[in-house]
């Protein structure tokens, strides 16, 4: 039980507002000694704290906050949606007030305990921190004990804290943070360090009994998730002495998406060596504090870049070039050229680079990405030296069948998977590239592809492409894209892959075109 200074210090909801709440019923304690008068509160008022800020933030009188608290949780939906209309006709709110109270709303709908759950600032908390990686739950709860009796019990605050740095759900294995919140300075004999847990932006915050934990947070992932927000870190549990639980989890609202969005990408080259050389991606963050050498995080990787190249001179290839402390970019659909901030750092004996990467989420007002690539070498290579080449066919061009102009009408990962009826499903066809290919006898090519930035056609060089039985080749990238010849509905369709960029210096498969005559 805390005192009302205590639950004060905890809300952030001064002594004197807590009293005149408890007068006006509103927010009365679990417990008044009868001969002190003093109030006493249960951690779980945290909640009811929580929802009144909350309610306050959206333009709730106290009058009705009083009256909400005193109906019974199934008719809050229409209250909210009484104070929504209110708020539409009067038009004194923002916008993204409304939505809140939208989404408070519809939670309200599929779980009445969802309703604990309140974007808002978070508070400070000063820690005795550890960080390990155990490799259950029942190890970490022995590490924190431990902690526990560590602490000399004059600086000991009343609350436990477990960070879990992991981004996918997983059964052993867990890199987790400890915390034993401290009231003054931590005496360096403990072996133990001193960790400020702040929350810089918006939180998800949660407050449940300890039982229902794991309840607890698939919930609060749910509202994320659903209500369009970005995780920007690990999640916290708070425990409390009486058995109750506070989750928060850092958190940003996304927007809409930025069509617009684009940085100069033409910046004057700085040099620094110690970024030249073979990068391997080793993680995909939400922040920088998440990684940790000894433990990946993340499978996305798998379907970013393996690996990076630091050219001398800031030398552009595929979609990336450089200068000191920024990766240049223009990547994604639709393509956005990005200003990458980069760092690199010295840990166990191994050089990390760290890249801010300005994903889909950053160009809806989100977080941009933490990209972690470990170096592999300082080879100052060259465009040259990093492509990858075909053996080229050693054929005639003879094949008749395929002679004349054709046009594209879409693309497809194979030419198993196309569907007449949807022959561009992997990105809308006015972002294609490639527009027409013409056959010429004896392996010439005439090829038109689109200006996207002019909206226009242009035709490549006459010594860019040709042909031979089979394969069409690109000469400056050395790759030999296989050609088919299908027939569906009666209707001959022409396949050619696309060995672009992504195949040269990614690696990875490449797409086939698909051309009609």
């Amino acid at each position: 039980m805390y005192k009302i200074g205590e639950l004060s210090k905890l809300s952030k909801i001064p002594v004197k507002t807590l009293r005149y709440y408890d007068i006006e019923g509103i927010l009365p304690p679990d417990y008044v000694d009868n001969l002190t008068g003093y109030r006493y509160y249960g951690a779980a008022k945290l909640s009811d704290c929580y929802r009144i800020i909350a309610l306050k933030e959206l333009g709730f009188s106290l009058r009705e906050i009083k009256a909400l608290f005193s109906l019974p949780k199934e008719n809050f939906s229409e209250f909210l949606r009484s104070k929504e209309e209110e708020l539409h006709i009067l038009k004194k709110r923002t916008e993204e007030r409304i939505t809140i109270l939208q989404n408070l709303n519809a939670t309200l709908k599929e779980c009445m305990s969802m309703f604990d759950i309140v974007i808002r600032k978070s508070d400070e908390i000063r820690l005795a921190y550890d960080r390990k990686i155990v490799s259950s739950q029942a190890e970490g709860e022995k590490i924190l004990q431990h902690m526990q009796h560590t602490v000399p019990e004059a600086i000991s605050g009343r609350r436990t804290v477990l960070i879990d740095y992991e981004t996918e759900y997983i059964t052993e294995n867990f890199d987790m943070g400890f915390g034993v919140e401290i009231t003054g300075s931590l005496p360096k004999s403990c072996g133990l360090s001193e960790k400020t847990l702040s929350f810089d932006g918006e939180t998800a915050n949660l407050v449940c009994p300890a039982s229902k934990y794991e309840d607890g947070l698939r919930a609060l992932h749910k509202y994320v998730l659903e209500h369009d927000y970005q995780i920007t870190g690990p999640s916290c549990k708070i425990r409390y002495e009486d058995s109750t639980v506070e989750i928060k989890l850092p958190v940003a609202k996304l927007k809409g998406f930025d069509v617009n969005y684009n940085e100069e990408l033409e910046l004057p080259f700085e040099n620094d060596e110690e970024a030249i050389g073979h990068w391997e991606m080793t993680d995909f963050l939400p922040c920088r504090e998440m990684f940790h050498p000894q433990k990946q995080k993340s499978a996305l990787i798998e379907d970013f870049v393996n690996g990076l190249y630091f050219l001398p001179g800031g030398e552009q290839y595929w979609c990336f070039g450089w200068t000191k402390g920024l990766l240049l970019s223009t990547c994604g659909y639709p393509a956005r050229k990005s200003q990458n901030p980069y760092t690199i750092e010295k840990i166990g004996g191994e050089t990390y680079m760290f890249i801010e990467f300005k994903g889909p989420n950053y160009y809806r007002g989100g977080r941009a990405d933490i990209l972690v690539f470990r170096k592999r070498d300082s080879n100052a290579y060259r465009k040259q030296d990093i492509m990858r080449k075909d053996e080229i066919p050693d054929v005639p061009a003879d094949d008749r069948a395929i002679l004349g102009k054709w046009n594209v009408c879409g693309l497809v990962h194979s030419p198993e998977a196309f569907d007449p009826r949807n022959p561009c499903p992997i990105i809308p066809f006015d972002a294609l590239y490639w527009r027409s290919a013409e056959f010429l006898e004896g392996g010439a090519m005439v090829n038109q592809f689109m200006n996207q930035s002019t909206d226009s056609l242009y035709t490549d060089s006459p010594d860019v492409w040709r042909w031979v039985t089979g394969y069409v080749i690109c000469n400056p990238r050395t790759t030999a894209g296989q050609y088919v010849l299908r027939r569906f509905e009666d209707t001959a369709y022409l396949f050619v892959q696309w060995k672009s960029g992504d195949y040269s210096f990614g690696g990875t498969e490449p797409c086939w075109y698909v051309f009609r005559r």
